[in-house]
């Protein structure tokens, strides 16, 4: 079945100028998805999400493989989003949902010692696989074996992560499913969003996996059209100086 693609983004990204790594430069994100956005996205070749699926079905399901092969980032990424979950004293400890969880590297390390159930949403059977092979089964909800821009969120979560996996959604499906997130939460809870940014107000997409690197300025145009009001936001303070900035966002 053809997946057609949906509107162009959002008219707040209008002035954000980027480019891709072929080297194509665009005056702002509508233009880009204009031409990113056609036929079947789900085509493994050329649609924008068919090329990101085929890249992780090829992918180890360790945590090297989930991290690009930068496993020793691992314990400071962890270190530091617990110091920032655990900074809001309204989040609950009921129920979490883990996006794009993989293998559970976020579920094992940060959510199941702090919340009672954590939910995996992952597209990629072969990482929840691992992921029951690596987690205690009874801190687990749900594994629901989808992508982020399909799935129906039918409980309600005190915490929803969304770390290293948003730069697969198009704008459009960014403002839907993080809508979707904000009716998700049970009452004080929070969107916990971690992404690397870019370091100056630009775009960049990569050609190679349908993913979309983002400016600050960018995500937060895309929290306000989704109607989310950010509470807090800090650096990742312990990381490579030669890779991309990394923001933690929460936001209700």
């Amino acid at each position: 079945m053809s997946n057609p693609a949906p509107p162009p983004a959002a008219s707040s990204t209008s002035a954000i100028p980027g480019g891709d790594t072929c080297g194509r430069r665009y005056t702002n994100a509508g233009e880009m998805w204009n031409v990113e956005l056609k036929g079947d996205l789900y085509d493994e070749k050329d649609g924008w999400y068919g090329k990101s699926l085929a890249y992780w079905k090829k992918q180890e399901p360790t945590v090297s493989g989930v991290l690009g092969g930068m496993e020793h980032i691992h314990g400071a990424d962890i270190a530091e989003s617990k110091a920032f979950i655990e900074s809001i004293p309204t989040i609950g400890r009921t129920r979490a949902l883990d996006c794009g969880a993989g293998i559970g590297r976020i579920t094992k390390n940060l959510l199941a010692p702090l919340f009672a159930k954590t939910d995996l949403l992952e597209p990629m059977h072969h990482m929840l696989v691992v992921a029951q092979q690596e987690l205690d089964m009874e801190r687990v909800g749900h594994l629901i074996e989808a992508s982020m821009e399909q799935v129906t969120l039918t409980e309600k979560y005190d915490i929803i992560v969304i770390q290293w996996t948003a730069i697969y959604l198009t704008d459009e499906h960014f403002v839907d499913f993080f809508s979707k997130c904000k009716s998700a939460l049970s009452p004080g809870g929070i969107i916990f969003f971690k992404e690397n940014t870019s370091s100056v107000n630009k775009f960049m997409v990569d050609k190679d996996d349908s993913s979309l690197t983002r400016s600050d300025q960018h995500y937060k145009a895309l929290f306000e059209t989704s109607g989310l009001t950010l509470i807090k936001e800090d650096f990742q303070r312990t990381w490579p100086k030669d890779l991309l900035p990394v923001k933690m966002y929460a936001l209700q």
